[in-house]
């Protein structure tokens, strides 16, 4: 009789619990001072199965049916436990959503102890440059940080990621773009694996800042991609084998398209492997990109498309705001003798200041038009003072 009370009991709480739309959250003001049991050794009975259900539907914003599927992991007869984690969440900026989502990541975390577990990872955190609300974007994205050693894992962590950057904030940063950096345990792997190989610091910084998330691939499988950036030619100690290593670890679908793209232009294999070597970022943009600015030095200059990947980095410069304005400024000054040739490589490169200074102003006397058509080209009303000088 009794077992067959508890189960008419449980159900009649599933019942009331679908009946009523889920609340916002309704936690108090400052957690309770009573000393909650240890939850993660009661027995799993109706009663307090119904408990934790109702528990995560009314305070923590959970559906039923998922209310239901994480009782199966988290237990507890009353909320003083619960409360006080989600409370210490609340004083550290979390926002409603935010710890639900939490939560239902991690349901385990309403049992652990907020002072002795969560509190000294979250102030590790915040006394390393985290605003409050990066700390909460890294939690609710990554809770596991939550279960990790603060001293065996996520300082030792943390230090090494900042050996490579040299600043807390770019370390955080790189957590950010990244979270399971902190926790990975391939993160550590990986990272030897391309310091052994000779990847200098800069590049290392540079990975942990732009994609961080390359060291998260297993082991194995980064190995064989970085075997194969260097027996295509690039040199690991080079600022452009990570680059390399990123080109290399997109879709293959993806790479193919851009070869057989360059192979349309009458390209070899070696022309293509060569560009990638000096600048893997032209196997990075888009193929439409690619397209446009060969036909445009093809068609408009008339390079030849060898011309064009001997020097990839154009593939990198915007079409539009440098190469079509530059292009036009060089046509006029060939045009009056002032220059032989339009394949002036720095004249694409160099910065706007420069680039006024040696071509617009350098040819002004013979092409008075140029400022005019520079001005045009740039879609600029008048010219910055600073070119004017």
């Amino acid at each position: 009789m009794r077992g067959c009370y508890n189960k008419n009991l449980f159900l009649y709480h599933l019942t009331v619990i679908t009946r009523t739309p889920s609340p916002s959250f309704l936690i108090p003001s400052s957690p309770s001072p009573v000393r909650a049991p240890n939850y993660s050794t009661l027995t799993k009975t109706p009663e307090i199965q119904s408990f934790s259900v109702n528990y995560l539907v009314n305070k923590c914003g959970f559906l039923p049916d998922s209310a239901l599927q994480a009782s199966k992991y988290v237990l507890f007869k009353s909320p003083e436990k619960p409360d006080s984690v989600i409370a210490l969440f609340r004083s550290f900026g979390f926002s409603d959503l935010q710890i639900h989502n939490v939560i239902q990541k991690s349901p385990r975390v309403l049992l652990s102890k907020p002072k002795e577990t969560i509190l000294p990872k979250l102030q590790f955190l915040i006394s390393k440059g985290a605003s409050k609300s990066q700390l909460a974007r890294i939690i609710e994205l990554n809770p596991v940080i939550l279960q990790r050693s603060l001293k065996k894992h996520l300082i030792p962590t943390f230090d090494l990621l900042n050996n490579f950057l040299r600043s807390e904030e770019r370390t955080v940063a790189s957590i950010l773009h990244s979270v399971q950096i902190l926790t990975s345990s391939t993160s550590h792997r990986n990272l030897n694996l391309l310091v052994d190989l000779g990847v200098s610091e800069r590049s290392m910084a540079r990975l942990l800042h732009q994609w961080p998330w390359l060291l998260r691939f297993n082991s194995a499988g980064l190995k064989s991609m970085v075997d194969e950036v260097i027996k295509m030619g690039v040199d690991p100690a080079k600022a452009n084998f990570v680059p390399a290593l990123y080109a290399k670890l997109l879709p293959k679908s993806m790479w193919d398209r851009k070869v057989e793209l360059y192979k349309s232009f009458g390209l070899t294999d070696d022309n293509i492997r060569e560009a990638f070597v000096k600048h893997p970022f032209c196997m990075l943009k888009s193929v439409q990109k690619i397209e446009a600015c060969i036909e445009f030095f093809v068609k408009e200059l008339g390079w030849k498309p060898v011309d064009v990947t001997n020097y990839p980095v154009l593939l990198s410069l915007n079409l539009e705001k440098r190469l079509v304005p530059r292009a036009a400024v060089l046509k006029i000054l060939m045009a009056n003798g002032v220059i032989k040739s339009c394949r002036h490589l720095l004249a694409y490169t160099v910065s706007e200041e420069m680039f006024f200074k040696k071509y617009v102003n350098r040819g002004k006397d013979q092409a008075p038009e140029l400022l005019k058509l520079y001005r045009e080209k740039m879609n600029l009303p008048v010219m910055d003072s600073k070119l004017m000088s």
